[in-house]
C-alpha cells in the first residue's frame, strides 16, 4: 500500500517517516508533499490508499485536500494532523469521510494505531472491490458460456470470437476445452436435508473448484428438473486435460458421496474447440438421459455410449404401456416379477444392474405421466414410492414392491383423470413451458380448447388461485432460484423470468416472499424461505 505524508513543515514529514516501521504495517511506498496543491496532484496520479495530511497549510489546506478526495470519489483512508482543536474542523473532517483526526505534536503510539486501523480498512475495501469484480467477471463468463452452449451464436468461429471480444474475455473460439457433465438425483436430498437452490449452488461451486481449480462460479452451468440437478462444467484444456481431468473427477465424486451423500453420474467429453460446445453438450445430455448409466460412476463419452449400446432395456416398454392402458395390475405384477427374478438369477447380477432396472422403471412411468399431461412429480410425492426408491436396488423383493407401487400410483392417476383435471394438467404444462413469455388467459384457453371464462373458473377451483397469480408464483420461484445460483443483476433476472418492469417485479417478489429481491439474495437461503 502507498502512504502519502503531506505537511508544509519538511521536518515533520521527515520525523514521521523515520519513526515508524512501515514495512511491518504493510506499507510499501512513502510519498511526500509539502502543500495541499501538490498533494492533490499526487493523489490524482498515484491513488495512495493512505493519506496523512496537515490541516494548516498555505495555498491549499488539508480540509481542501480532503474535500478533493471526497468529490473525486477516490478510495483513500484519510487522517488529518492538526494543531487546531475547534470542533468545526473535526465536524468538517468527518463530513468528508476522514478516518481519523490526530492532534500535534504527534504521539507516535497513537499514530501507529491509527495507521493500523487505516491499513485494515483499506484492505477490507480492496478485498470487497476485488470480490465484486470477480463476481462481475464470473457472471460475464458464465453467461457467455451458456449462450455458446445453447447454440445462441451458432458454431461460426467469427461470431463467437466477436462475442468473446465484446465481453472482454481473453478467449478464442478455437481454444480447446473439455466438458464434464454431472447428473445428480436429488429427490431424497431435497426432501430430507437440502433446499434445492442451495444444493444447486453447492454443486456448481464444487465443480468449479475441483475440476477447474477456480474459487467462484464461472465455469459451471446449472440446470434442474423435477428429479435431477445437471451441471455442465467447462474445463479449459490448458488448465487441466486428459488423465488429470479424470483424476479430478474422482475427487469430485468423493466430495459428492462423502460430503453431500449423493451419487452422481459423471460423463467427460473429448477435447473440443469452444465453437463446438453446443454439439458436445447435446451429445452428453443425450447419453445421460438414456438412464442406462450407473450412479456413482465416471464415464468418458465413448465409454458411456458403449454402455448404452451394450445394455438393452430389461423391460419391454410397449408391454408395460399395454398393461397400463388396460389397467391390468395383475398381469403387470406377473410380468415384472418374472423379469426381476431372471435378473436376480443371472450370473451377471450386480447391485448396479438392479439399480439400472430401478432407473428404467422410473423413466418409463414418468414418461407415461408426461405423455398424458400429468405432472411427473406425483410419483415422488407418494411417500411409499419415495421410501421404496431408497431400497429398491437392495433385493428382488424390494424391487418388485417398488415396480408394483409405481404402476399402482400411475394407473390411479390415469383412471381418475377427469375432464377438468385433464384440462388443468394441459394448462399447467403449457404455463410451465411458457411462463417467461407474455402469455394471456386467451392464449392458454386456446391451448386447452375451452372458453377463457370457463378456464378461469376451473383453474381457480382446481388450483385455489387465478391464473395470473399462478404465473407469478412460477416466475417468482424461478427468480428465487436464479438470484441464488447466478450472479445476474436483479433487472436481468426479472427480464429472464418474464417481467419487463423492474418495479412491478420487485412488488410481486415482495408479495410472495416478504422481502425485496436484493434482501432475499443475501438472506433468503438462511431464513429458510426457499421453494
Amino acid at each position: 500500500m502507498k502512504l502519502l505524508i503531506c505537511d508544509d513543515d519538511i521536518l515533520t514529514v521527515d520525523v514521521i517517516q523515520s519513526q515508524l516501521n512501515y514495512q511491518e504495517l504493510g506499507i510499501t511506498q512513502i510519498l511526500r508533499a509539502y502543500n495541499g496543491a501538490v498533494a492533490k496532484e499526487i493523489i490524482a496520479r498515484e491513488r495512495p490508499e493512505l493519506v496523512l495530511c496537515d490541516i494548516g497549510m498555505p495555498i491549499c489546506d488539508g480540509l481542501q485536500v480532503l474535500k478533493f478526495v471526497y468529490e473525486q470519489k477516490i478510495e483513500t483512508e484519510f487522517t488529518l494532523l492538526t494543531c487546531y482543536e475547534e470542533f468545526s474542523y473535526a465536524k468538517t473532517a468527518l463530513q468528508y469521510g476522514a478516518s481519523n483526526y490526530i492532534n500535534k505534536p504527534v504521539d507516535f503510539d497513537e499514530l501507529k494505531i491509527a495507521l493500523q486501523s487505516m491499513v485494515a480498512a483499506a484492505a477490507k475495501k480492496r478485498d470487497k472491490r476485488l470480490a465484486m469484480q470477480q463476481t462481475r467477471n464470473d457472471s460475464v463468463l458464465n453467461s457467455v458460456l451458456r449462450q455458446i452452449s445453447d447454440g445462441l451464436h451458432g458454431s461460426s468461429r467469427d461470431a463467437i470470437n466477436s462475442v468473446l471480444k465484446r465481453n472482454g474475455l481473453d478467449l478464442t473460439a478455437e481454444e480447446t476445452w473439455h466438458l464434464v457433465l454431472t447428473r445428480t438425483d436429488v429427490t431424497d436430498a431435497v426432501k430430507e436435508i437440502w433446499s434445492k437452490e442451495l444444493l444447486m449452488y453447492t454443486i456448481g461451486r464444487l465443480c468449479d473448484e475441483t475440476l477447474v481449480g477456480y474459487i467462484g462460479s464461472a465455469y459451471s452451468l446449472i440446470n434442474s428438473d423435477e428429479r435431477y440437478v445437471w451441471c455442465s462444467c467447462f474445463v479449459p484444456e490448458r488448465a487441466c486435460g486428459g488423465e488429470e481431468l479424470r483424476s479430478r473427477c474422482g475427487k469430485l465424486m468423493e466430495l459428492f458421496t462423502g460430503q453431500l451423500s449423493l451419487r452422481p453420474v459423471i460423463i467427460l467429453s473429448p477435447a473440443f474447440a469452444l465453437a463446438d460446445a453446443s454439439e458436445q453438450e447435446c451429445r452428453l445430455f443425450a447419453i445421460a438421459k438414456k438412464f442406462t448409466l450407473q450412479p456413482g460412476k465416471i464415464y468418458t463419452a465413448e465409454e458411456a455410449e458403449a454402455v448404452r449400446g451394450d445394455a438393452p432395456a430389461l423391460l419391454d416398454e410397449s408391454q408395460v404401456l399395454w398393461y397400463l392402458k388396460r389397467h391390468d395390475a395383475n398381469s403387470f405384477s406377473d410380468y415384472v416379477s418374472g423379469q426381476i427374478a431372471r435378473l436376480a438369477e443371472s450370473p451377471n447380477y450386480t447391485r448396479e444392474a438392479m439399480d439400472s432396472l430401478r432407473c428404467e422403471l422410473i423413466h418409463l412411468f414418468l414418461s407415461s405421466l408426461r405423455d398424458n399431461n400429468l405432472p411427473s412429480s406425483v410419483i415422488f410425492e407418494d411417500k411409499t414410492i419415495s421410501e421404496l426408491n431408497l431400497k429398491a436396488s437392495r433385493s428382488a423383493e424390494n424391487m418388485r414392491q417398488f415396480a408394483i407401487r409405481l404402476f399402482s400410483v400411475t394407473d390411479e392417476r390415469l383412471q381418475n383423470m377427469a375432464d377438468e383435471d385433464d384440462v388443468i394438467a394441459r394448462v399447467e404444462s403449457y404455463i410451465r413451458a411458457h411462463f417467461r413469455e407474455n402469455i394471456t388467459r386467451d392464449d392458454v384457453a386456446a391451448v386447452a380448447f375451452i372458453t377463457p371464462n370457463y378456464l378461469s373458473k376451473q383453474f381457480r377451483n382446481k388450483m385455489g388461485m387465478n391464473m395470473r397469480e399462478y404465473i407469478n408464483q412460477i416466475r417468482i420461484e424461478e427468480a428465487k432460484r436464479m438470484l441464488l445460483t447466478t450472479n445476474l443483476s436483479v433487472s436481468e433476472v426479472a427480464g429472464l423470468v418474464g417481467y419487463d418492469n423492474i418495479s412491478y417485479f420487485s412488488t410481486v417478489f415482495r408479495k410472495h416472499t416478504g422481502m425485496t429481491p436484493v434482501d432475499w439474495r443475501s438472506t433468503g437461503s438462511e431464513s429458510g424461505d426457499t421453494p
